[in-house]
């Protein structure tokens, strides 16, 4: 046996998602009561260390499913332990050292596929469809029986994607359900290229050994959503796309429109309790103790913050000396230093300090001091030494000397000898922070302050832990801008203030001088919004996972094997609408951007039947490409805006001649030749005079302006003759042609045929 080459990686815990290592089927249930399901093995079991033999067992497993060709003989190997707090897997590539092709299978610690991947990028795969999305599904379900068997009782098709011409692949995604009931946070998706019919990758998310006891909902949907209703609110708020926009003067803004929102950002309803969840994820330091020591790190730390000496020369920055207005390098230092209600470790000193000039978009310049500090100490490396070293970053205004935003770190009082923390007497609370904090807005940022309204107040770090009971040191504010009394989330003023010392350890803001704002006048109440909000698709019963991450701080490194995860099943009522915004005037679900939000969906024609002779259309219908409407009407001429939107969906932007602009003007076959040319590149050459003939029966019907055009679009195989060797120049485009020489164009681009 080779010996094992190991590279681990570390990283963190996604706390709203369930690691890969617990995917997996469960045997045929029915519904579920929330149910514990408990991680058998910790996280540093043998079967989540690398050895000879956990390798041959991932090997063969993936082998025993998946079959991989011969060609495919340079084998390598990642072993991922993302994290103490987090499971293993292994990554297996097989490469064709020939095509430099490969195949990656990631399986977990129980040898359960997470992820194929077939990527051979020597192949060119994109283009149009060769196949329907109705015949690919079923490669979809029987590759998931080769690699999941498991899973494949418990699925049913959701849906399909296309997900673009450049990779050609249709996406099939599969959710798992028990007894009619969807488990969103358990599903498989497959991609199959649409132009070979392989299947270049697949996802398994899954959880093992899932326990579902029979129990029936005893609410209500309508219950479910009065609960909904009291225990979160719909608010009235300013989002941007922050896209550039012009007033009549030229002058350059941002829009900032209005949209109601939930004001949780998750909420679900256990629908056997009436229990409100507001969260999905648990954190339990079950080691947890209490040391009943005098020390109080943080007062020590921030008592009588002093004047920081400089350590930097005296060397001036470049181009200070014309800017005659500006406060020095030293005033701006001391207006950190020297202020009153930040946290300022005794032992900082100034590492750096540089000026910036800044040029925003509206046309406006500004000087900015950035300033860090550090604590330059050497580390004592004897036992039970104090190894923490403050650090602190500050921005200063160069013109006012008034403070941008500060950050500085906080000692913890955890004692990592004695794996215990530390009490520590926290004499400010939330309301009081909250004071110190107004205090230092007021004076140094007060018109942005005086535009704002606190929108969030929030426990920030842990201070110690008391019988398992977090007990927190710091708090959080955030003040949103407003503007005729409707908050602006995207522009604010943050901070964070210490409740051991009363002292502000990070502030800061965000904010646009250039918003353009829609008036509130005529919105809807919140109550309305609430009730257009649970009527969108999304609003159902539905399994969830609760995911308890149970650790205990006083193990060393080495003792993580009491880390334990914990999986709870419920059954719930839970609105995940997508997008969240609804329009205060029309009660109208809206995207991101502000525009009305119109779910993706397959295009079908009642006049266009499974035939032939319709096959293009249908494809393209399956690409999310074609017109909007009950009806296809193939004999109808197509205009220049139906051919934007047809270029424009498959990803080859807008049509191109001198017409453009008019969007409802119908297409002739010689423009169309026109802008085919000009996409592949063929202009300047299709200009040349006096060297093109066509051949065909009416070519002195072409307008001398597209007979170069006309002619290499003929000899590109994209336009042709009828049966009488005729042309017929100005005749109009019907959608049904257009389809067909779309087609034809972008095969050709395809095929490189560019000079």
């Amino acid at each position: 046996m080779k010996r094992l080459f190991v590279i681990l990686l570390s990283g963190v815990l996604i706390a709203s998602s369930v690691p890969m290592s617990g995917f997996a089927a469960v045997n045929g249930t029915t519904v579920a009561e929330p149910t514990l399901i408990k991680q058998e093995e910790p996280a540093s079991s043998s079967k989540n260390e690398p050895s000879d033999q956990a390798l041959e067992n991932a090997i063969k497993s993936v082998k025993e499913k998946i079959t991989i060709p011969k060609e495919f003989s340079d084998f390598n190997y990642y072993f991922y332990n993302t994290s103490d707090y987090s499971n293993s897997y292994w990554s297996l590539t097989w490469t064709n050292p020939t095509t430099s092709a490969y195949i990656q299978v990631n399986s977990d610690a129980e040898n359960h596929i997470t992820f194929y991947g077939n990527f051979d990028y020597s192949k060119n795969n994109a283009g149009i469809s060769k196949y329907l999305k109705k015949e690919l599904k079923a490669k979809a379900e029987d590759f998931i029986q080769k690699i999941a068997p498991e899973t494949i009782s418990q699925i049913e098709y959701k849906d399909a994607d296309f997900e673009g011409i450049y990779s050609g692949n249709y996406v099939y995604h599969f959710q798992r359900f028990n007894n009619g009931i969807a488990f969103p946070d358990n599903n498989v998706s497959v991609s199959v290229n649409s132009i070979t019919g392989e299947v270049t990758s697949a996802s398994v998310n899954w959880l093992y050994d899932t326990s579902f006891t029979a129990v029936k909902a005893t609410l209500t949907k309508e219950e479910a959503a009065k609960l909904i209703k009291k225990n979160m609110e719909m608010k009235l708020v300013y989002r941007t796309n922050y896209y550039s926009i012009y007033d009549k003067n030229g002058n350059m803004s941002k829009k900032a429109f209005l949209v109601y929102e939930p004001s949780e950002a998750y909420i679900s309803i256990d629908a056997k309790t009436g229990k409100v969840y507001l969260e999905k994820t648990q954190w339990v330091d079950t080691g947890a103790r209490d040391l009943d020591g005098k020390t109080d790190a943080a007062t020590e730390a921030s008592a009588g913050a002093s004047e920081v000496s400089q350590v930097l020369t005296d060397a001036e920055i470049a181009k200070i000396d014309e800017l005659k207005n500006l406060v020095s390098k030293a005033a701006a230092i001391k207006s950190v230093t020297s202020n009153p209600y930040l946290l300022i470790d005794k032992n900082l000193k100034v590492d750096s300090a540089e000026l910036h000039k800044q040029d925003n978009n509206s046309g406006d310049t500004s000087y900015v001091w950035y300033i860090n500090f550090n604590d330059p100490r050497e580390i004592n490396n004897e036992k039970n030494a104090d190894y923490y070293r403050a650090y602190a970053f500050a921005s200063v205004n160069a013109k006012t000397g008034k403070i941008i935003s500060f950050n500085t770190s906080v000692k913890s009082y955890y004692d990592d000898a004695t794996k215990t923390w530390k009490t520590v007497k926290i004499p400010y609370d939330k309301k009081e922070g909250k004071e110190v904090l107004e205090k230092f807005l007021k004076s140094q940022m007060p018109d942005y302050f005086n535009s704002s309204i606190i929108s969030e107040q929030v426990n920030d770090y842990i201070a110690y832990y008391k019988k398992e009971v977090p007990v927190y040191g710091g708090f959080n504010y955030q003040y949103n801008r407003v503007n005729a009394g409707v908050e602006f989330p995207g522009n604010s003023i943050y901070g964070s203030v210490d409740g051991v010392t009363g002292k502000i350890y990070s502030v800061g803001f965000n904010w646009d001088k250039d918003v353009t704002f829609e008036s509130p006048v005529g919105a809807m109440s919140a109550e309305a919004a609430m009730d257009k909000y649970l009527s969108n698709k999304g609003f159902d019963l539905k399994y969830e996972i609760n995911v308890i991450n149970k650790f205990d701080s006083t193990k060393t490194k080495e003792q993580y094997e009491d880390y334990k995860v914990e999986y709870e099943i419920r059954l719930v009522f839970r609105p995940d609408v997508n997008p969240s915004y609804i329009s205060p005037f029309t009660g109208e679900q809206l995207n991101y951007d502000g525009e009305v939000y119109k779910e993706t969906k397959p295009y079908t024609y009642k006049d266009i039947t499974d035939t032939t002779q319709n096959r293009n259309i249908l494809l393209l219908s399956d690409m999310n490409v074609g017109f909007e409407g009950e009806n296809f009407l193939p004999d109808k001429a197509i205009t220049v805006g139906e051919i934007n939107s047809i270029l424009e969906k498959i990803g080859y932007g807008y049509y191109t001649t001198e017409v453009a602009s008019d969007v409802n003007k119908t297409v002739t076959r010689e423009e169309i030749a026109q802008t085919f040319i000009i996409r592949l590149g063929l202009e300047k050459v299709s200009k040349i005079e006096g060297i093109y003939k066509t051949g065909f029966a009416d070519e002195n019907a072409i307008d001398a302006k597209y007979l170069g055009p006309v002619a290499l679009a003929k000899g590109l195989g994209l336009m042709k003759a009828d049966a009488s060797n005729n042309f017929k120049p100005k005749s109009n485009i019907t959608r049904f042609d257009a389809v067909q020489l779309i087609l034809d164009f972008i095969q050709a681009q395809k095929n490189n045929m560019t000079y």
